[in-house]
């Protein structure tokens, strides 16, 4: 009932564009934010709440969001090549230890940045997690021999790390999240997971 609840919501809020009155459109958006997307994480939907955030952010704080896909497209001008260089930096490390993983950057979205913002008082510029990055191995084994690898390449930065394998949160999502001085001495927030938690975590 919950997933065909969120369904339902998430294509309404794709259509919202469609209804006339500013402040019905508001509503929605405003109750979206409000109940429906806490609920899609809640039950570890983090696809459909991310999606439901970034449809209603839209509609509740326009302006704000336009303002920070802007300086995430500048961003991604000047750092979009670090960004491969850490990803392959760190993928070869583990390759040297025998470890298989897939690494990926990826970029935090507009709602979640300006939630953090707001949450912390900070600037943009103060953020420095905007591009985490992902490493997906085979094993629940591989996610700490992987982490090895990674604290003993890279400086890990003080009471940054959590270990939500051995303590799942409620919804069941599953991760490690390390967050160190990485390759270029870019400061990087990673998260460790198998292909299973992966799966678990957005879907």
């Amino acid at each position: 009932v919950l997933m065909i609840k969120l369904a339902d919501r998430l294509h309404n809020m794709r259509t919202l564009n469609f209804l006339a009155k500013q402040a019905k459109r508001e509503r929605i958006a405003r109750e979206t934010l409000d109940i429906y997307a806490p609920l899609a994480r809640s039950i570890g939907c983090h696809r459909i709440c991310s999606e439901l955030e970034e449809l209603a952010f839209e509609h509740i704080n326009p302006r704000a969001r336009t303002a920070i896909v802007r300086r995430l497209e500048s961003l991604r001008a000047s750092q979009g090549k670090a960004v491969a260089i850490v990803s392959g930096e760190v993928s070869a490390r583990l390759e040297e230890a025998g470890v298989p993983a897939r690494v990926f950057g990826r970029e935090k979205n507009p709602y979640s940045i300006w939630r953090k913002l707001q949450r912390k008082s900070i600037g943009f510029s103060q953020l420095s997690d905007i591009y985490a990055f992902r490493v997906i191995v085979d094993t629940e084994d591989d996610c700490y021999r992987a982490l090895g690898v990674i604290h003993r390449a890279w400086p890990g930065i003080p009471e940054r790390f959590k270990d939500f394998i051995s303590t799942p949160k409620r919804n069941n999502y599953r991760s490690l999240h390390t967050t160190v001085v990485g390759p270029r001495g870019m400061r990087i927030e990673m998260q460790i997971r198998t292909e299973a938690m992966d799966r678990v975590a957005e879907e």
